[in-house]
């Protein structure tokens, strides 16, 4: 939910605008989903409590620290975007803002859209059978935005942080503070991202190859998380 309070603390300041509004929706969706994804799934619980155990609240404030700088830093773009609107000295926003408004509200739905078919499809499946073989199959989701990529939460999520940073950009001028954090935020973004999707694929290809609707979906959708890149 950080994501959302900055952006409401922006709006506060400065005015409701689209672009805060999509981070608006990013953060309380995002935050609302793993919330509700760690009470219903029994293994992600397990892996909370051996979060709690390992790491003690103490020892969770320099982690804590450095994710909140890291968040600070995808929400450069955000604060100069709207500082930018409120200098500004007609009312005609940079077309760049635009484009980055729409990009950044497409990647947020896109990733509320995957994620709502990769948890119906879990859910759908934990429910009907509760058998070890039962989950060791594969059940997809296959269909919907996962025939663009493989991952398309994954997707969703970079391409809603790059609509951020090009909606900030026109704002940005010769500052090398906000070039500076937007940029180091949206390669630790990209790089979390890309990482992640290695570590998943890889450990899908191990637990569902030789399946035959693995197989095939993975053969058809050949894209990790870029459309069209292999």
């Amino acid at each position: 939910y950080s994501v959302m309070a900055m952006a409401i603390m922006l709006a506060k300041v400065f005015k409701v605008d689209p672009l805060l509004s999509a981070a608006i929706f990013y953060g309380a969706r995002l935050g609302s989903y793993l919330l509700f994804r760690n009470i219903i799934s029994p293994k992600k619980a397990e892996q909370t409590k051996s979060f709690d155990k390992t790491f003690p609240r103490i020892k969770r404030i320099p982690f804590a620290s450095s994710v909140a700088l890291f968040y600070a830093f995808l929400m450069t773009p955000a604060l100069y975007a709207m500082r930018g609107i409120a200098g500004a000295a007609t009312g005609n926003p940079h077309q760049l803002l635009r484009v980055g408004t729409i990009v950044a509200w497409a990647g947020a739905v896109l990733e509320a859209v995957a994620d709502s078919q990769k948890l119906l499809a879990k859910s759908s499946s934990s429910s009907s059978s509760k058998s070890e073989e039962a989950a060791a199959t594969f059940v997809g989701p296959t269909a919907g935005v996962y025939r663009l990529t493989r991952h398309p939460n994954y997707t969703g999520e970079l391409v809603f942080w790059f609509g951020l940073l090009l909606a900030g950009i026109p704002s940005f001028g010769k500052s090398p503070i906000a070039w500076i954090c937007s940029l180091l935020g949206m390669y630790g973004i990209y790089g979390i991202m890309t990482n992640a999707t290695k570590r998943l694929d890889k450990r899908q290809l191990e637990n569902y190859a030789g399946q035959e609707s693995y197989d095939t979906w993975r053969a058809q959708v050949k894209s990790p998380i870029f459309p069209f890149v292999h």
